[in-house]
């Protein structure tokens, strides 16, 4: 028997207000934010709310990657897409969705710093409780895997892969939109035959 695999599916809105009580949080720590970092993929969207909840339009992307799929993963992070601006003198804050091993983040910081970031804040949703990074602002705790809105056919296709749907469905049974979407993009992947 494998390791049994949990999953919790928030819903954008439910992002949404995460996202505002960081800012909120960020607010109220005084601190004054230049730039905000996004961790692409993951953290494309929290940034972009962030920008928009601390009034921050100045938002840079960096590629890592870790994750092929739910328990899937390689052995080191790689930024494949690092920041070209300088970002001397200031101040950053790197956000992503989720710190999970903390692996990511701690290379991304790494990158960020040799860019010449004065400080490094980081802000993500969910801390697992394994993590190894240093993380300012979050939201939630959890050892679920969590499926983001903007991963859900993705995840979904690789549990599907992984032959645990049983265990995924429900979690999405609330909304059955994502799940007509869903079991329509699995269907042409196995009617395509991969």
């Amino acid at each position: 028997m494998g390791e049994e695999i949990t999953f919790e599916a928030p819903t954008i809105e439910e992002i949404y207000n995460d996202l505002a009580e960081i800012a909120k949080r960020i607010k109220e720590s005084n601190i004054k934010i230049d730039v905000i970092v996004g961790i692409s993929r993951g953290g494309l969207i929290p940034a972009r709310f962030l920008s928009d909840f601390l009034l921050i339009p100045d938002i840079k992307i960096v590629a890592a990657g870790f994750y092929l799929g739910p328990k899937q993963r390689m052995d080191k992070p790689v930024i494949v897409s690092p920041i070209s601006e300088d970002l001397t003198g200031k101040t950053v804050l790197l956000v992503d969705d989720v710190a999970d091993t903390g692996e990511t983040i701690i290379e991304v910081e790494k990158h960020v710093r040799e860019k010449g970031a004065k400080d490094v804040y980081v802000a993500v949703i969910y801390v697992k409780p394994w993590n190894k990074a240093r993380v300012d602002f979050y939201v939630k705790k959890t050892s679920a895997w969590i499926i983001f809105p903007w991963e859900r056919v993705e995840t979904a296709y690789q549990v599907y892969k992984m032959k645990k749907w049983d265990k995924f469905k429900p979690v999405l049974a609330k909304d059955e939109k994502y799940n007509q979407v869903i079991s329509s993009f699995l269907k042409v992947e196995s009617d395509e035959g991969t």
